[in-house]
């Protein structure tokens, strides 16, 4: 029998807490954790991996380094933000992108249909991104390897997924997990790009990253 996936959400406000437990509560492959109003308290409830879907409606800190500190401290886990259509934004969501979240959902009136497979979606590795914002994403890697390859040079298909990955800033154990393979032949495929990309180490891509913002 298969796992139920383990769902939290990390929210403060009250109402949009209990609708969203009321939609989990009929749902037979996952497994609600009790919701939390902070990074702490939702860390209380353990460390395995889970999906968290951040209210960024009511939670006041920097989401990007939310993402960061809770997926390190619960590997494997996936993140969906609910968004409050009037205060989101293509960048705002195309730099959270880049710090690792999965899926970004606007709450207007038919969110709550919406949630069930924007979740589906991300529990089987998809993510759940406007189209405009993918594109976004798309066309920086492209500007990236256009001014930092090698000439001569091109990435593999392979190599080219794990770029994605770690331009969004995830591990190599997460990129293993991810793709299926082991974390020696992320390491292998890194190291290849890296040298390709003219870099020294993975941080690197951050700063030229921002330059095509």
């Amino acid at each position: 029998m298969a796992v139920a996936a383990q769902v939290q959400v990390l929210s403060s406000h009250p109402l949009l807490t209990r609708a969203v437990e009321r939609l989990l509560a009929h749902a037979k492959d996952v497994r609600n954790l009790p919701a939390a109003a902070s990074e702490g308290q939702a860390m209380s409830y353990g460390r395995s991996p889970r999906l968290f879907l951040l209210d960024a409606c009511s939670l006041r800190t920097d989401l990007g380094r939310l993402v960061q500190r809770c997926r390190a401290q619960a590997p494997g886990s996936k993140f969906l933000m609910l968004l409050a259509p009037e205060s989101s934004s293509e960048e705002e969501m195309l730099e959270l992108f880049f710090w690792g979240m999965d899926g970004f959902l606007l709450l207007h009136e038919t969110w709550q249909a919406e949630l069930p497979d924007a979740m589906r979606s991300i529990l089987s590795g998809q993510v759940w991104v406007p189209q405009a914002v993918m594109a976004a994403y798309v066309a920086q890697m492209k500007a990236l390897l256009d001014m930092q390859l090698l000439p001569g040079h091109s990435l593999t298909a392979r190599e080219a997924q794990i770029l994605q990955l770690l331009m969004r800033r995830l591990a190599n154990k997460e990129i293993s997990s991810a793709l299926a393979i082991s974390e020696r032949t992320v390491k292998y495929h890194v190291s290849n790009i890296l040298s390709k990309l003219q870099l020294t180490d993975r941080r690197s891509l951050r700063p030229m990253i921002a330059v095509h913002q």
